[in-house]
């Protein structure tokens, strides 16, 4: 008897199923996590590099990044397991006041409006908390238009990043 393959189910688009989202534990979908926010990074970046550059300068970077600390990744998925978003987050000492602070290095959502980032802040929020964390940070930059959301979740400016071309 022949077995061929299964046939492929066909599935609502993402647009129809988001709205029905959960949050998970992010380390199975860390490649969906890292391809999508590389994209979308790309489009924030202001150097000139050709696509193998900025690969291989994204790479370089996260990989630092997840050499210290503590992290922890969350996943928003559809009902059928879709990625439809993340938040991660890390934990370390702070320079200034010596505390643990958790510093949310990204948060990305492919649908807006459903509740999907206040979800992953959220989350995000309380593992810090159950780890130790006596506050939470995070960097936006000032044409993000994130930031008034982030202001609307209890955000508040601390400190200012003042940068200057060499």
């Amino acid at each position: 008897m022949f077995r061929g393959r299964k046939p492929k189910l066909k599935l609502p688009p993402i647009e129809e199923t988001a709205k029905d989202f959960r949050v998970v534990d992010g380390e199975p979908y860390l490649d969906d996590i890292f391809e999508y926010d590389m994209e979308v990074s790309r489009g924030f970046s202001r150097a000139e590099l050709g696509e193998e550059e900025y690969v291989s300068a994204y790479s370089r970077v996260v990989n630092r990044l997840l050499a210290h600390g503590e992290h922890k990744f969350f996943a928003a998925v559809d009902p059928y397991g879709r990625y439809l978003g993340h938040v991660w987050v890390c934990i370390m000492e702070d320079t200034v006041d010596f505390v643990l602070t958790a510093y949310i290095l990204d948060i990305e959502t492919k649908a807006r409006g459903l509740g999907i980032g206040s979800a992953l802040l959220e989350m995000a929020e309380e593992w810090a908390r159950d780890n130790g964390a006596k506050r939470i940070s995070l960097r936006v930059e000032l044409n993000n238009p994130a930031l008034n959301w982030y202001r609307r979740m209890g955000y508040r400016e601390r400190a200012f990043i003042l940068e200057k071309e060499l």
